[in-house]
């Protein structure tokens, strides 16, 4: 249940004992499942899917269309590529290299991760819609 602990460094781990290609990268679900065991399984997915669930509120809360595309397109992005990767690492799905959303290793990922997170905080934070913003800036410009 708890898995063989953090920092495993046995011979016949999996990370050690050479079964996985890139454990770091797409295969990091594989570790955490043999470190962290299950409870670590369970506690990543409902991570992912409590970011994907608040992105999914902060769409519907959205004043305008443009905050709920980019609200609903962030959550199905983290939902496909944790579905996806854990499809990968249960062996369900073929390699294709998609890295689980902010665990694995990749740069790039990370970064785009995050842009579409402070996206989806811009959202949450306006009060308008950029419409509104618009028509108050023409508003005030003509008197």
């Amino acid at each position: 249940m708890t898995g063989k602990g953090l920092y495993n460094e046995s011979a016949n781990s999996v990370k050690n004992g050479n079964y996985i290609p890139e454990p770091q990268t797409d295969f990091i679900f594989a570790i955490v499942g043999e470190e962290l065991g299950f409870v670590g399984c369970i506690a990543i997915l409902l991570l992912l899917m409590l970011i994907a669930a608040e992105c999914v509120v902060t769409g519907a809360r959205a004043p305008d269309m443009q905050g709920r595309l980019i609200c609903f397109g962030v959550a199905s992005i983290v939902v496909f590529q944790t579905f996806i990767n854990i499809g990968v690492v249960t062996a369900i799905l073929p390699n294709t290299g998609i890295p689980l959303p902010f665990v694995s290793y990749g740069m790039s990922s990370l970064v785009a991760m995050y842009a579409g997170i402070g996206l989806v905080l811009n959202v949450r934070f306006r009060k308008k819609s950029l419409l509104e913003e618009v028509k108050d800036e023409h508003r005030f410009d003509s008197a």
